[in-house]
């Protein structure tokens, strides 16, 4: 009930104000379990697919989302659990499987998940390398994976601002994919890295952004650890 109410209440103004373009919708299974994997820009990115997702959906999302410190923190965390939010914690190899898990479970009661397959927003707008979870539960379940390609999201939200800029934006969802002939191979490395480069690649086609083969995550940590490289300060000229 409390989902329903939230998304009543948000998906309203959201359509009034921020007028998205929402292509594709009919690729969406009207039934039955359902993967979306998309593409990340914003914070709020996960929030608007599910709104407008004609389903409910069930986002994975960082366990840090649910641990912020404060008042905001603890309003964010109780809205997200609310919403349904799969969290992920990627520091520990078993906490990332137990989210995949309970992925897994949602989907086999016919829910909807919903992913973003580069595991964290853009830094330059380019589209990244995919993690392979998504490929994981999509070759586990046997659901359709829906690839969704987010256009704009990141003028709504920069990374860093404090509140949200009225823009339009877009969200296409693209034909179902299923793949069949790898059933029961989610344990192969190479299944799984075909299978999310295919995801991928239908993304691309959808928002066409320039690929990165190089995950996002890594190009952050390497901007994080150049950032925090001294400067060697020239030494002054003496006056005398």
């Amino acid at each position: 009930m409390l989902r329903m109410l939230l998304r009543r209440l948000l998906l309203v103004p959201l359509r009034i104000v921020l007028r998205p373009r929402v292509d594709g919708v009919e690729n969406l299974p009207e039934s039955g379990p359902f993967i979306i994997a998309a593409n990340h820009l914003s914070f709020f990115d996960s929030i608007f697919i599910a709104l407008l997702t004609p389903r409910h959906l069930y986002f994975i999302g960082k366990q840090g989302w649910l641990e912020m410190p404060g008042l905001k923190g603890r309003l964010q965390s109780l809205f997200f659990r609310s919403v349904g939010m799969i969290s992920v914690d990627s520091t520990s190899g078993s906490a990332t499987m137990a989210g995949l898990e309970t992925s897994l479970r949602l989907l086999h009661e016919g829910h909807g998940v919903g992913v973003h397959i580069e595991g964290t927003r853009s830094p330059d707008g380019r589209l990244y390398k995919g993690n392979t979870g998504t490929a994981w539960i999509a070759l586990r379940s046997g659901a359709p994976v829906v690839p969704c390609g987010l256009l704009g999201t990141e003028r709504v939200h920069p990374a860093g601002a404090k509140r949200l800029h009225v823009a339009r934006f877009d969200v296409r969802f693209g034909a179902p994919l299923t793949f069949p002939e790898h059933a029961g191979r989610e344990d192969d490395r190479r299944v799984r890295r075909a299978v999310t480069d295919r995801i991928t690649q239908e993304i691309a086609a959808l928002t066409g952004q320039e690929y990165v083969d190089t995950y996002a995550a890594t190009v952050k940590s390497r901007a994080a650890a150049e950032s925090a490289i001294p400067v060697p300060v020239p030494p002054r000229e003496s006056q005398g």
